[in-house]
Formats: structure tokens, sequence, C-alpha cells
């Protein structure tokens, strides 16, 4: 639990339902809107039917763990066993334990919590280094939008304990349970030592995409010298576009081993030179060494430098209910954590205006198609977390109606509902009241609502009706629905003396 330390008020679990022919395994995930009790941790390590799912961004923006996860059907996949991923970190502050799908979890624990920016930074270098650049890095925010974001959550190793098919490697050997523990305990860091773990990295291309930068420190793989080349001219025509051909062709001879020929290196400059050619980004091997939020930064990176002004979005998370009927999105931007609708997703112009209100920037807009492509891009690793019904706009509505109409101050007869009070009719088991009331109570309780008419609707939803009274000489226009069935007189407290609400 102390190794595992997460979110204080939500957790999840994963239920397995079937496994493919390919071993694939799908099941039903819920989050649970209440902390994981050590009861919940006794079932997961005793192979219970639920997984248990922590979440890792705590209540204050800080993790006591992270985790890079390298699927083998992923956008970034494993390609090498798991014992041959385990000798490149073992230099690395990181515990390798096998994933549900037989990828692989590269576990960073801290000690003490640190910022969750800081943790997730490092993860994408190491990610980078290891050549999973763009693998998943858990947590995926650093930090909420609102009290109704709770965040991703990443299923625990050693579900069944010691029997666990979710198990760490370590020097070669399988580890039962107490030697994954021990092991993650003497792996531990902190902030500052984290630190200190940097890459040596060639000058080359320090300015430019942190992929080329890392490759040319490891020197460019046998096969990959025409693409890398290719990508090499595009640095080069964006940093000095007056004889970038010549450097191109100096570091092909300089650097390459062995070079290109004159003729194959002459063929790749002339495919630079035919248009405003971009890096190739999603081409080994250069997706396998990306730091994209770096290289956003940088000058003749993808973003030329304007990654902090620009639109990027780095992920996003989709909320809903199980029929669908409510759905929200989150998006990571810039560093913060936004609540968005679906429309602002595909309009930029929309989201620009929102980060305005929420960031205090107006960043940039980009090419419309060079828009779609990163959303659909983002749309095919999506995480979907199942949202409870009562969490969905309508369900919360629902929740503070109940308040509004059973609160303790109630109208004992019908002339105060001008009082701003809601009046039970025993007699026809109704509760009146008046919309601009409900409205006032609404605002107080800090929920958002689009329009009055997404009100009315649900107040129809629920049996209500409108209707109008006759109170001292006025025409006074009134809902009413159906008293909740818990609306008991004996519940109420009567005030002595007739008071304003608002």
């Amino acid at each position: 639990m102390k190794l595992f330390d997460g979110y204080e008020h939500a957790h999840g679990q994963y239920r397995v339902t079937t496994i493919g022919e390919d071993g694939k395994q799908s099941g039903r995930a819920i989050t649970n809107s209440e902390p994981a009790t050590d009861v919940n941790y006794k079932e997961h390590l005793s192979g219970g039917p639920y997984i248990l799912g922590i979440i890792m961004l705590k209540q204050d923006n800080t993790c006591a763990f992270g985790c890079i996860d390298i699927d083998i059907r992923g956008i970034v996949k494993l390609e090498e066993p798991l014992e041959e991923l385990e000798k490149k970190i073992r230099h690395m502050p990181l515990v390798l334990c096998r994933s549900k799908s037989g990828g692989a979890h590269l576990y960073l624990f801290a000690e003490p919590s640190m910022p969750a920016s800081k943790l997730v930074n490092k993860l994408n270098q190491f990610a980078a280094q290891l050549g999973y650049g763009g693998a998943e890095i858990f947590p995926k925010q650093v930090s909420r939008a609102n009290e109704r974001d709770r965040g991703n959550w990443i299923n625990l190793a050693y579900h069944g304990g010691d029997k666990s098919e979710r198990y760490a490697i370590h020097e070669g050997k399988k580890l039962n349970l107490k030697q994954f523990l021990d092991l993650a305990e003497s792996k531990k860091i902190g902030e500052e030592k984290l630190e200190e773990y940097q890459p040596k990295l060639t000058s080359l291309f320090e300015d430019g995409p942190p992929c080329l930068q890392h490759l040319s420190t490891m020197g460019f793989p046998e096969g990959t010298r025409n693409v890398s080349l290719f990508n090499i001219g595009v640095y080069y025509r964006k940093k000095n576009p007056d004889d970038w051909q010549e450097e191109v062709m100096k570091h092909n001879y300089e650097h390459f081993e062995p070079a290109l020929s004159s003729a194959e290196a002459n063929g790749v400059i002339k495919g630079v030179a035919k248009k405003e050619y971009a890096f190739t980004c999603k081409q080994a091997p250069i997706c396998n060494y990306c730091e994209r939020s770096k290289c956003l930064k940088r000058a003749f990176g993808v973003g030329g430098g304007i990654g902090e002004n620009s639109l990027e979005i780095d992920s996003i998370t989709k909320y809903e209910t199980d029929n669908r009927a409510s759905v929200r999105w989150y998006i990571e931007i810039q560093g913060e954590r936004i609540e968005i609708t679906t429309d602002q997703l595909l309009d930029q112009r929309k989201l620009q205006r929102l980060c305005v209100e929420k960031l205090n920037k107006c960043p940039s807009t980009m090419p419309q198609q060079r828009w779609e492509g990163r959303i659909n891009e983002l749309l095919t690793v999506v995480e979907v977390i199942n949202d409870p019904d009562d969490a969905s706009p309508k369900g919360q509505f629902e929740k503070v109606l109940d308040a509004f109409l059973t609160g303790k101050v109630q109208a004992r007869h019908k002339d105060e509902i001008m009082n701003a009070k809601p009046w039970h009719d025993k007699d026809e088991n109704k509760v009146y009241f008046r919309s601009e009331d409900l409205f006032i109570y609404l605002e107080a309780r800090r929920y958002r609502f689009h329009s009055q008419h997404q009100i009315w609707s649900w107040l129809r939803e629920a049996g209500g009706d409108r209707g109008q009274f006759r109170i001292k000489g006025k025409a006074v226009k009134v809902w009413s629905v159906p008293a909740p069935e818990f609306y008991e007189e004996d519940d109420l407290e009567i005030p002595t003396a007739v008071e304003e609400d608002f």
C-alpha cells in the first residue's frame, strides 16, 4: 500500500471477462469514487475477481510512483524479450514487471513523493533512451481540471501474489512478491537524485529533434540511414536554408558508419528539396527515440520553438456513462488539465478561446489537416473511463434537485413559495417551486449547466410540469415534480420564523 500509494479519493477495478486466441485480455474497467483500502489490496494479492487499479496522481499533484507502459500491440511495440529490456534498465531507477498483455511496465518509485510533472518528464526521457519514445507514460496527467476529474489509473502487478503472471524480472530471474518488494524499496529515489540521471548526448541537434540527438549519440542503426539522413536534411534545411545540402553531405561522411554512397545521399537531398517536408515522426527509427514535448520547444524541432505557444494537445481522456448518455473530455495542454466539450475538441477556435479563459494564454492555431491528424492520433490511444450514472451532468443535477426539494428550510404553506422555498402539497404528493429559485440554488452549489432549456428538459423527464398559482393576488408561474420517496415531514426542520434564503 505504501509502495503503490495513490489518489486519496478514488481507485480502479478491472475484471477480465474474456481471453482471445492471441492471449489478449478484455474486460470491464470501473472507477470507484472512494480510496483503495487494505481489503482491496489483499483481494488483489489473493487473486480475487478484480485487479486493483491505482490513480497515481495524488490530491496535491505529486506521485509516489510512475510507469512506462510498453505494450506488445500498441503504437509503440515491445520489440525484444523482457529479459533483454531488463538488462538495459539496470543502471536506471526502474523496476520491470510483466504486464497483463505480456508487455512491460517499467516502474519508478519515489521517496518521498515528487511533483508529477518532474516524474513524467524523467519517464519520457528514459523511454526515449531505451528506444521506446512515445510509449504510454503514467500518470497521464500532472494536474486535475476540477473536482470531477479523477485521472487515469494503472493495473497493479502481482494479482494473485506469487502465482501471478504479472511478476517482476531482475537479473534474468522471475521474482516472488517479497523479492519484488525488496527490489522496489532498494530502487526508490528522491527528486534531487533523479535529476542526476541525465543522458550523455552529443551536442549535435541540441536545437533540433531529440530523436536525432539520441541516434547520433548511439550511432544510426544499419538499415535506417536513408530515413535518418532524410530527417537530418529536414533539420538542416530549417536551420540553414542557404547551404543545407552541403551540411547534409558532410554529416553523411563524418557521422554515418558506413556512409551512404554519394548517389544515395544525393537522392535523399533531392527528395528533401522537392518541398517543405516535415520530420517523419511516425517512422522508425525516429519514432523510437521521440520526446515530443521537448521537441516542440526546440527552435528547429517539430514545433519550431513555439511549443509553449501552440494548441498542441498532449493527451486526451474520455469519461462516459454505460449508455453514453453523458460524455466528457479532458485534455493535457501546456502542462494544464482542462475539461472540454466534444465541440471544443473539434474546433480550434473554441479551444483557443477556452485557453484564454483557463490559461491566460492565446495559443496559435495550426493547419487544419495537421490538427485533425493529431486528434485522430490521440483518439487511437484514448483512455475511456466509465462514469457511474450519477456522475453525469444529469445525475449530478438530480442530486442537487433532491437537496433543493428536501432541504431543511421548507415552505409551511403555499404562499411561502415567494420566499424561494419549495412547498410540498401532501394531497397531490408534489413539490412546487419557482424555476428562478432553483437556478439560484444551482449556482450557489456551483452546479454548471449549459442552458436553462436543458434543466427544464430534465425536470420533465423527472415527471415535472409547469403550472400557475395566484399568491396574494399575483399570478406566479411554478414547476411541480413528484415528491421524493424520502420526503417525510418528520425529517424536516421547520423554522420558527419565516426567513429569506436568498
